[in-house]
């Protein structure tokens, strides 16, 4: 009867144990997926959940059933970490699926494959027993996409805008050489220039311009539109 009841206490315990680490990797992943519902990303609350979650349960499985066969013969040897090693690389795949290549050659979704990645992380961290781990990392996840924001603020402020497609429209053709001039004089570079005539003697030019000088779109907007000859313009950043 002692042996039983120690039996059932073990038997217990690690049921506890199991379902505090899968409590926690569903809080934790939970979280990181709020963040990103709130931001209107398509990885949100239930997909980062169901990641971490499962990371965790194959996590658990993977190093119990090596202590299992363990046990029962002294010649099966088992990596404790295999599953969870194959969840950190086949995970990834579906973190590629939410990068986007926009057609202005910028790429948007790598913060939100990396949490994909990192529920993974967590729900792996939560079922090999390291809760302290888990919750630092994620705190420093939040802190991380928090800051982000700030330095993008700074960055907006003091630097320029990079590629800016203009779109302007002269009066006369004799503003056009006027117009380039003015966009080198600025130190700007011309990376692709298009001219079409319009009814009325008017021109139309599309340009793909690369500004260096350290200059808002109104700044821009107000610079170009005091050169001679320009009708009307329209700027895309």
């Amino acid at each position: 009867m002692n042996a039983l009841a120690l039996l059932l206490s073990a038997e217990g315990e690690s049921l506890v144990i199991t379902l505090c680490k899968i409590c926690a990797a569903f809080f934790l992943g939970g979280v990181l997926g709020l963040e990103r519902e709130s931001k209107g990303k398509p990885v949100g609350f239930k997909t980062c959940v169901i990641i971490s979650v499962a990371s965790c349960v194959l996590t658990i499985v993977s190093i119990q059933s090596a202590e299992y066969y363990a046990e029962i013969s002294m010649n099966i040897r088992s990596d404790p970490m295999r599953l969870a090693a194959q969840v950190i690389s086949g995970v990834g795949f579906l973190g590629a699926g939410v990068i986007l290549h926009r057609h202005d050659d910028a790429i948007s979704g790598l913060t939100t494959a990396a949490i994909v990645w990192a529920s993974a992380g967590i729900g792996i961290t939560c079922g090999a027993g390291f809760y302290l781990h888990a919750i630092l990392a994620t705190g420093l996840f939040l802190l991380a996409i928090k800051l982000s924001y700030f330095v993008i603020f700074l960055q907006t402020r003091n630097q320029s805008p990079g590629k800016v497609k203009i779109r302007i429209v002269l009066d006369d053709k004799s503003g056009l050489q006027t117009l380039i001039d003015s966009i080198h004089q600025q130190k700007n570079v011309i990376e692709n220039i298009t001219i079409r005539d319009l009814k009325k003697r008017k021109i139309e030019v599309n340009l793909k311009v690369i500004i260096r000088k350290k200059i808002t779109l109104p700044e821009l907007y107000g610079n170009l539109s005091a050169i001679d000859h320009v009708y009307a313009i329209a700027l895309e950043h």
